[in-house]
């Protein structure tokens, strides 16, 4: 098995701080006001450090017409700027990296209190307002800004923990457990909490129909941050197994 390009790419200080902001980030739709000049310059800096290979994030300005109305959802309102995500098409699971370093992105974001949208796929494209360089493809956007109302304490809807584990979660280790509370928050397409979890031999398995994806790319990173102070190791899996998560110690 092949290790993942995750596999201690970030730190534990970096791990600590976007575990942190797992309960408080939730899919913000509406914004108001232009972000500061500071925090502008901070995530600008987040993008360039939190890309794993082959990604590469571009922050630029944005109106309103970009973003299409989804049914349910609605639309997206008053976010000037958006962070573009591109992944270089030769690049070995490119989606999945791409969930990664965009998570990593948000969560950073959110510390900074930026609300954050992901939108992979309902957008204008002749309205994107960045292009990618050869041999690469735009996969996703993530709108950002001020929310317009309070967002602390918003609910937002999500399996039971037992709905995404394939064994009682109850009776894995502390750190396996509390990974997987982790992927059960983290956002997803149209909410559909795709993945699965598996726990054995010191080993915590993603599982899921299609393994290179940002979906399974963001319950990675919620995963990582979650065990980002334990000593742990990544390897991509095959066949329905995204990637193995292992902690050979730690309870």
């Amino acid at each position: 098995m092949r290790a993942c390009e995750i596999d201690r790419f970030y730190s534990p200080a970096q791990c600590s701080r976007w575990y942190a902001a797992i309960p408080a980030r939730v899919s913000c739709r509406r914004f108001q006001n232009e972000l500061t000049a500071e925090m502008l310059t901070a995530l600008h800096y987040t993008a360039a450090r939190v890309c794993l290979p082959g990604v590469r994030i571009v922050l630029a300005e944005c109106e309103d017409s970009l973003f299409v109305r989804v049914p349910v959802f609605g639309g997206i309102s008053g976010a000037k700027r958006c962070a573009c995500i591109f992944v270089n098409k030769q690049q070995p699971h490119a989606m999945t990296l791409a969930g990664i370093s965009g998570e990593a992105f948000v969560l950073e974001a959110q510390s900074q209190n930026v609300a954050t949208c992901w939108v992979s796929g309902t957008y204008r494209r002749k309205l994107v307002p960045a292009e990618p360089e050869e041999d690469e493809k735009l996969v996703a956007l993530i709108a950002l800004g001020i929310p317009e109302s309070e967002t602390s304490g918003m609910k937002r809807k999500r399996k039971a923990l037992t709905d995404i584990c394939l064994t009682p979660p109850a009776e894995w280790p502390h750190w396996a457990y509390q990974a997987a509370e982790a992927v059960r928050q983290a956002p997803s397409a149209v909410n559909l909490q795709p993945w699965r979890l598996n726990y054995g031999q010191q080993t915590l398995r993603l599982l899921g129909k299609r393994t290179d994806s940002l979906d399974m790319g963001i319950a990675m990173l919620h995963m990582e941050a979650s065990v980002g102070s334990l000593p742990h190791a990544w390897v991509w899996g095959d066949y329905r197994c995204t990637a193995h998560l292992i902690v050979e110690s730690g309870d």
